[in-house]
């Protein structure tokens, strides 16, 4: 089967945090025997994706000169159009770019699927004719579509084009419906995180791995796009305020990378930042770290992350926003976003419970 994959943002590089769970989706296709052509806006720069077999990727172009395309990637499109409005007019223009390259590239699939409700679910649900569509819904687009002004009519035809829709949680399913002013019940819905790297085997013990990585002591990971909403600020300030000794290890980049790398060092903090990771490097860290930080601010979702590291048994420290509380429930240690010194507390409990513990790792070390 072919499928078209329709996007707001795709991996432009191995290791690249944008839509990484769009690229395991996609190599889940594939190992089924399908075959995928991505349709995603083309970067600012000139750029050629890695080969990945069976993953066709297209990117397509909405505005020129080219290095006028700064709608998506870089922060993420949400903090891209909030740190400059001028750059909806990217967002209007790729929406209707997004159409024409459906209807010209993707005639020949025999499914769709799109990430992100607004515009991808739109421009998919409106090329459908027919065909199986799913639509995958997160966060921050469905919040976009509750306040647009043709908010019911823009769900509606979603709805209309596709078979059934992707939400993470009953809270953001409930959203769109009340948005389209339709029942749940009028599509079949699907809830929980988007799609994520399953564990595997690296052949080495959970310690080897660790003086591998060169880790000492009680080490914490975090794992995301360096921007504000991720809230590495607030981790670096809990480290500080522990009085102890705790070292972080800070996977992904970003435009806030600069600023945390210099408060890591005026506050002390022990921080190696390792740039964007993914393969090998990303399992050995989520197995050898003694748990992974979430410190998200308010306009979060539920990030894939959280569910690759309680995959692996990793302890969960996260903050309680968007649909993490729902989610995960007990299965982590929640504290209230933008508040370092309770971050701070749930450290030093996780610290001293690690203390003369090691963490078993049942899926391959020896």
């Amino acid at each position: 089967m072919n499928v078209g994959l329709l996007t707001t943002g795709f991996p432009r590089f191995e290791g690249d945090h944008c839509g990484a769970f769009l690229l395991t989706f996609a190599r889940g296709l594939r190992q089924n025997g399908h075959q995928v052509r991505v349709l995603a806006p083309e970067p600012d720069r000139p750029i050629t994706p890695p080969r990945w077999p069976d993953i066709d990727v297209r990117w397509v172009p909405y505005a020129r000169p080219r290095f006028l395309q700064t709608t998506f990637y870089r922060s993420g499109a949400p903090d891209n159009l909030r740190n400059r409005p001028t750059r909806w007019v990217g967002a209007a223009t790729f929406t209707t770019a997004l159409l024409h390259a459906a209807r010209r590239l993707l005639d020949d699939c025999d499914a769709l699927v799109s990430s992100w409700c607004i515009p991808s679910g739109w421009v998919a649900s409106t090329v459908a004719d027919g065909r199986d569509h799913l639509c995958l819904c997160h966060a921050t687009d469905i919040r976009w579509l509750s306040k647009a002004p043709a908010r019911r009519e823009l769900a509606r035809r979603i709805v209309d084009g596709a078979t059934s829709l992707w939400f993470l949680s009953i809270e953001q399913r409930q959203r769109f419906f009340d948005a389209a002013e339709l029942s749940a019940s009028m599509r079949p819905t699907h809830l929980g995180s988007m799609p994520i790297e399953l564990p595997r085997a690296l052949g080495l013990t959970r310690d080897a791995l660790r003086r591998e990585l060169g880790i000492e002591g009680f080490t914490l990971l975090f794992i995301g796009r360096l921007v504000r909403d991720k809230g590495l600020d607030q981790l670096i300030r809990a480290a500080a305020h522990l009085g102890g000794p705790v070292a972080l290890r800070i996977a992904g980049d970003g435009p806030e990378r600069r600023s945390a790398e210099a408060l890591a060092r005026r506050l002390g903090v022990d921080a190696t930042f390792e740039g964007w990771v993914s393969g090998d490097r990303k399992e050995a860290l989520l197995q050898a770290c003694d748990g992974l930080v979430v410190p998200s601010r308010a306009r979060e979702g539920l990030p894939t992350v959280l569910f690759e590291a309680r995959r692996r048994s990793l302890p969960i420290i996260a903050t309680r926003v968007g649909a993490i509380e729902t989610a995960l429930g007990t299965s982590a240690v929640l504290v209230p976003p933008e508040r370092p010194a309770a971050l701070a507390d749930a450290i030093r409990a996780l610290r001293a419970e690690a203390q003369g513990v090691t963490r078993s790792v049942p899926f391959g070390g020896r």
